[in-house]
């Protein structure tokens, strides 16, 4: 039944997935005082579903559903640290700005506009967060898989990456802050891992990878053998989780919110694993054991 209600995409699952992100948000409230900072992170997290849900459906990431979307509310649920408008949560808002203009190179339309805007976007995300600039492999790629090298198309993402960092540089320049802007090219390639092997993050990272490597292995032979626009999108998608999956680790955040970092791959590619399975009772009884599995940790957290 559930497989079957979300196995469609429509108005009501955006707003039922929307509730369910609420189910969330509430038992994650009870460790903060209310305030008008809660009515903020709904509407920030609001921005971010329609933006994804947006990357998902106008792009064909996965068939006609709304399993992306309800893997990406259900690892939320995971991992609750997430709902925190910080740093991290707005270098995210604006990967996936950066990750719109990827994944619509498919198109041939206004190539040049989205290379730039792609770079523009990467180039604001790396001053919020600098190890996301390694995302600039995911941009290339796209470009050689959807379009061809040119010189205009191998510059002009540069130009647009190269424009809010020449901004920053001049800001710190004139106010005698140059460190500051030196200080986004100090990356520490040695971070600590210790608090991803701390029993709240573990179970559900291993919970997780157990579905993510099987949906991998369920849908890349597939998706690989067929030389259509799908098949390029997944090689997208999981190289994205390989650099995602680094620049999660390189984070030195340590406090769960850098798991935004690699929801939108996990998420898509959880949802291109279940389709498999979408019209038999197992489909359901996976997602039903995700629900619990998440809700739990979420309580406990």
């Amino acid at each position: 039944m559930l497989a079957n209600f979300f196995g469609k995409s429509k108005p009501i699952n955006f707003i039922v997935l929307f509730v369910l992100f609420l189910g969330y948000f509430v038992l994650n409230i009870f460790s903060k005082e209310l305030s008008f900072n809660l009515l903020t992170e709904l509407g920030w997290f609001l921005v971010v579903f329609s933006v994804y849900n947006f990357i998902i459906a106008k792009n064909l990431l996965t068939y006609d559903n709304s399993f992306a979307f309800l893997f990406f509310v259900i690892l939320i649920g995971f991992f609750p640290d997430v709902i925190n408008i910080n740093k991290t949560f707005y270098a995210n808002l604006t990967v996936l700005l950066f990750l719109r203009k990827v994944y619509s190179l498919q198109s041939s339309k206004n190539v040049f506009h989205k290379l730039f805007d792609g770079g523009l976007w990467l180039g604001i995300s790396f001053l919020i967060e600098p190890y996301t600039a390694l995302l600039i492999i995911l941009l290339y790629l796209s470009i050689f898989l959807h379009q061809r090298f040119t010189y205009q198309t191998l510059l002009i993402p540069i130009i647009g990456i190269f424009g809010p960092v020449f901004l920053y540089f001049t800001y710190c320049f004139w106010y005698d802050e140059v460190e500051k802007f030196t200080s986004l090219f100090n990356w520490n390639l040695y971070p600590d891992l210790s608090f991803y092997s701390h029993q709240k993050s573990l179970f559900p990272i291993l919970f997780i990878s157990f579905f993510l490597i099987a949906s991998i292995l369920l849908k890349s032979p597939r998706a690989l053998s067929v030389p259509n626009k799908f098949r390029k999108n997944w090689i997208l998608v999981l190289t994205q989780f390989v650099i995602s999956t680094i620049i999660f680790l390189l984070v030195e955040d340590g406090s769960g919110t850098e798991f935004l970092y690699v929801f939108f791959p996990v998420s898509v590619i959880l949802a291109n694993g279940i389709e498999f399975f979408q019209k038999k009772w197992y489909a359901d009884a996976i997602i039903i054991l995700f629900l619990i599995a998440s809700f739990a940790v979420s309580a406990i957290m």
